[in-house]
């Protein structure tokens, strides 16, 4: 700006300059014309005066300042001439103030001389013996006079531009500094009277405008930062993976759940790069290509033993958003619902077999009457197993359906397992297992239905899966501020392979084994739920032939004083 307002106030002093030289030279050369011609007439006027009187006059008086006399005969002949180099064989008869002359009494003309060679000016008046007096001068040309200027002109041009250099970075300065000198951070002080002074107050309404536009823009930035570090906290955090791609199908944003799931280090390694380099499989490509022309999409795909599903939605403006869902535990929920569904189809209708079939015998009179009381008994028995199986799994349903009461009751722990030990002391001996109980009195505030049948499970399990004259320890004791249950067996123990699922519905290691020792499969899932339910935890440690040892840690704990 400074620059631009220099250089327009030289422009304009010397366009200024220029315009008055060539306004002055041409009036300079207008008044001299002007005067020359008005000379000539005067002299063209005595001249004619003196002839007409028959007063002889020497060429040389006449002619004096250049001026040439010319006598013209009537007929436009030359009868005299004062120029040397006249040519008197020319008839000047069309010469217009010639004919002027003839039949006005004098006549006056500018034309370029073609013996001259010149702009000259012409003037003739008839006289009383009927020839014409011609008077003529070369006139100087606008060109020569502003010729001759043009070195006064130079000159004049040259100090002019000094004085208008210094005169315009002058007035430059003066005129930016009230601009430099605004400070939009704070108008509110440049308000005050003794500081606007030296600003344009033509200014004011532009500069609060512009205030208030940069206070207007300074909070829609600061909301667009808090929208945009928002959405970027909400997605980089989210569980699930989600990808923008542009129109073309580059990468413009992802968040680090997608780079978990394709295993890519960092963001910068696929930004402004093509989907292709996040996943290259050919179905999920061509998904790509159908949503970026506008198709809403949704495919399923493995990777890493984990199932996903994509979902592809195109965006108006152009570009896609993609959304990555890990969908392995629905698969893992859904295919454990089909093995449990198997799982207790299968356990309610072998029993149901048995019973149907010892019925029908007995019905039919198949059976001998020594025989009757061996089937009731085994009627009985498979009944009882039913029955069993059917608790066990009400019980499970009522745990996952948060239907459980909590009941909670201050008891002794200890107390309880004595019980418990007591009334599996018969079992334990047909094995024959020792039952050993440790630990020390604890009272805590729990379900006393639901831990006696936490113990009862435990113990059992140890009693059935133990070995000929085996052991089977329940220690009860307090441990940073839990009741810590831990059952603990010589029995035959647990492979490693089978126990990330031991606590899983109706899984057993060994299903022959379980078949003979009457077990539901359901015993250490019930375990698991009622430790949980008491926002407790398990952990099994268990080697194959070794024994096997399983902790439950209950919270809650409520010392008797």
């Amino acid at each position: 700006m400074q620059k631009r307002i220099f250089v327009n106030f030289v422009g304009v002093i010397l366009f200024c300059v220029v315009f008055l030289a060539l306004s002055f030279g041409f009036l300079f050369y207008r008044s001299t014309q002007a005067h020359e011609m008005a000379a000539i007439r005067d002299k063209a006027n005595l001249v004619a005066d003196l002839l007409n009187q028959n007063i002889a006059a020497s060429h040389e008086a006449i002619d004096s300042g250049g001026t040439r006399i010319t006598i013209i005969s009537p007929d436009g002949w030359a009868l005299s001439d004062s120029h040397a180099g006249a040519d008197l064989n020319i008839n000047r008869s069309d010469r217009s103030e010639f004919v002027q002359a003839i039949s006005y009494g004098s006549g006056e003309a500018i034309r370029s001389s073609d013996t001259l060679g010149a702009e000259t000016f012409y003037y003739a008046i008839r006289l009383d013996d009927g020839n014409v007096l011609r008077l003529s001068r070369t006139l100087y040309s606008l060109g020569l006079v502003f010729i001759s200027t043009i070195p006064a002109l130079m000159v004049i041009t040259v100090i002019v531009l000094v004085i208008a250099h210094l005169i315009a970075h002058r007035l430059t300065r003066l005129i930016i500094k009230p601009l430099t000198g605004i400070d939009f951070d704070n108008l509110e002080a440049m308000s005050d009277p003794n500081l606007s002074e030296s600003l344009y107050e033509e200014l004011w309404p532009y500069m609060r405008k512009i205030d208030y536009q940069k206070q207007e823009i300074t909070s829609q930035l600061a909301t667009l930062k808090n929208r945009t570090e928002t959405i970027e906290a909400i997605i980089a955090n989210m569980r699930e993976g989600i990808v923008m791609l542009d129109d073309k199908g580059l990468v413009l944003a992802i968040n680090q759940s997608v780079l978990n799931i394709f295993d890519i280090p960092q963001k910068r390694d696929i930004i402004q790069k093509n989907i292709g380099h996040i996943y290259r499989d050919p179905d999920f490509i061509q998904a790509v290509k159908r949503c970026l022309d506008g198709e809403h999409l949704e495919i399923n795909f493995t990777r890493s033993d984990k199932f996903f599903n994509a979902f592809l939605s195109p965006v108006v403006s152009g570009g896609a958003i993609i959304f990555f869902l890990d969908t392995t535990e629905h698969h893992k929920a859904e295919a454990q619902r089909k093995e449990f569904s198997a799982n207790v189809s299968h356990e309610l209708k072998t029993p149901l077999t048995t019973i149907s079939a010892l019925s029908e015998m007995m019905a039919n009179g198949m059976v001998k009457t020594d025989d009757i009381a061996t089937s009731a008994n085994k009627i009985y028995g498979h009944s009882k197993r039913l029955i069993n199986i059917i608790d066990d799994i009400i019980r499970l349903s009522e745990f996952d359906e948060n239907k459980t009461a909590r009941d909670f009751t201050e008891f002794d722990i200890f107390e309880l397992a004595e019980t418990v030990i007591a009334s599996l002391q018969d079992k334990a001996q047909e094995k024959p297992v020792t039952l050993e109980l440790t630990g020390q009195p604890l009272h805590i505030k729990a379900n006393n239905r639901l831990i006696d049948e936490l113990l009862f499970n435990l113990i059992d399990n140890g009693i059935k899966y133990n070995k000929d004259n085996g052991n089977v320890t329940l220690d009860i004791r307090e441990e940073n501020g839990l009741c810590k249950i831990s059952v603990t067996d010589t029995g035959i123990g647990i492979p490693k392979k089978h126990h990330s699922r031991i606590f899983e519905r109706f899984y057993r290691v060994d299903n022959s084994r379980s078949k003979k020792t009457g077990g539901t499969g359901l015993g250490l899932s019930i375990v698991k739920h009622i430790t949980e339910h008491h926002s407790g935890n398990v952990v099994l440690d268990s080697v194959e032939g070794m024994g096997t040892t399983i902790v439950c840690y209950i919270v809650f704990v409520n010392k008797k004083v």
